[in-house]
C-alpha cells in the first residue's frame, strides 16, 4: 500500500502520467528540469 504521507505525490505522478501517456516521459522531465533547475 501507500503511506497517507505520501499519498498525495503518488496521486499527482499518477496523473502527470496519465496526462503524458504519449509522451516520452524522460525527454519531458529533461526539458522540465533544464527550464526550470532545482537549484
Amino acid at each position: 500500500g501507500i503511506h497517507k504521507h505520501s499519498f498525495y505525490f503518488h496521486l499527482k505522478e499518477c496523473e502527470f502520467r496519465f496526462n503524458h501517456r504519449h509522451e516520452d516521459i524522460y525527454k519531458l522531465l529533461l526539458k522540465m528540469l533544464r527550464e526550470n533547475p532545482l537549484c
